[in-house]
């Protein structure tokens, strides 16, 4: 169980509390009414600097101007990480008005994989182009970490992208004549925060992330569609952003080498990342925390959508071949912990390590899962502590 944070009391809430005699705090958070007057005061304090700054220089009102823009885009102190407020999108084709979103609200927490699926028109990759900053919204709202992205120019559009958001494509947009070291450290060009060193550290550890280390010194035409696409991965996380976007992640790849691709995303997700993905496919649904259908520019409630894209038959296959590993998986732990008898503490990585990647990247649950259910059904005596399995 998560610790429930402790709200501290400011002079704002005391000032609240003697002016209208209700409580700032109730049950351990911010009262709604508390929430309302803070606003309400914000926009009162936002008119009197209005008021004030037309007695002026012409400077100084530019100054205040630009500060109060900048309140503006700062937003609401949301708990989420996106909000997504009444969104909505036209583009003019000629002398006609096409609505791509039709009002769209969506929250995503940390942590979260959401995959929003739909068939093509129904809006996906403009929800994407708007929540990652690469369009701005006709009519609506979105705010990334509090912050009002909807409002913003393009050149601080262009850093948050920088700065905030990763993008993993379909056809990977790797560049031709660079390494696959060269590709993932492009983002780090860019943000001036590392040395030369740190900049080749940082990507070779993302690199090892994604299981390419030993693949760094090849060019994407010497990888495979799964290896480039891993790469784009790394890539997208070169600036630790708030959260990746996956546009099509398994699109461009067979149903076995996708399956690999999501194995990898969702270790990522169970390490903290967050992603947002649009798909046609089915099995991206089976690999995310949060599943939305999206239809004539509206998105649905949450459910499980399945069979856009695999047949029922490719479905059951798909299952049964990751059943199968599983039970070699399991089969390779005992002989793992049978070649190591006599120690008590373990590392979960060097048995992991002991099972191929083509098994581990076709699993149908997280590798430590199967690792648990071993010890839950006492087949192993022992626990997992942290990185580690201690034997009993």
């Amino acid at each position: 169980m998560s610790e429930r944070r402790i709200i501290k009391k400011t002079e704002e809430m005391d000032e609240y509390e003697n002016e209208t005699g209700k409580l700032a705090i109730w049950k351990g958070k911010e009262s709604k009414e508390f929430r309302k007057w803070q606003i309400k005061k914000q926009k009162n304090t936002l008119k009197q600097q209005k008021l004030e700054s037309l007695t002026l220089s012409r400077e100084e009102r530019k100054k205040i101007k630009f500060e109060i823009k900048q309140e503006k885009e700062v937003g609401k102190d949301y708990e989420h990480l996106i909000v997504v407020e009444n969104l909505h999108k036209t583009y003019l084709l000629g002398t006609t008005a096409v609505a791509a979103l039709r009002g769209v609200d969506l929250a995503i927490d940390k942590g979260n994989f959401i995959d929003i699926m739909g068939p093509s028109g129904s809006g996906k990759t403009t929800l994407l182009n708007l929540v990652g900053g690469l369009d701005t919204p006709t009519r609506g709202k979105i705010f990334l970490e509090g912050r009002n992205i909807s409002m913003l120019n393009d050149n601080n559009l262009a850093e948050i992208r920088r700065e905030r958001i990763g993008f993993v494509f379909q056809f990977y947009n790797l560049l031709p004549q660079m390494t696959a070291l060269e590709n993932v450290m492009v983002p780090l060009h860019f943000s001036g925060k590392l040395s030369k060193r740190g900049k080749r550290k940082k990507a070779m550890d993302l690199l090892s992330l994604v299981g390419l280390d030993e693949r760094s010194h090849h060019t994407p035409s010497e990888l495979s569609g799964g290896e480039q696409q891993r790469v784009a991965i790394a890539r997208a996380f070169a600036n630790d952003p708030a959260i990746v976007i996956l546009d099509e992640p398994t699109g461009d790849l067979d149903s076995k080498t996708g399956i690999m691709i999501l194995n990898l995303i969702r270790d990522l997700n169970k390490k903290g990342a967050t992603f947002i993905s649009v798909s046609h496919d089915a099995a991206v649904s089976e690999f995310a925390t949060k599943v939305y259908h999206m239809r004539d520019g509206k998105l649905t409630h949450e459910g499980k959508i399945g069979g856009l894209k695999e047949t029922d038959i490719m479905q059951l296959r798909r299952k049964q071949d990751a059943e199968i590993n599983k039970e070699k998986c399991k089969s390779l732990i005992f002989k793992f912990l049978y070649t190591n008898q006599g120690k008590t503490n373990i590392k979960v990585s060097d048995i992991k390590n002991s099972v191929p990647i083509p098994i581990v990247s076709n699993l149908p649950e997280h590798f430590n899962d199967i690792l648990d259910e071993l010890i839950e059904e006492n087949n192993i005596k022992g626990q997992i502590s942290g990185e580690e399995l201690i034997l009993d």
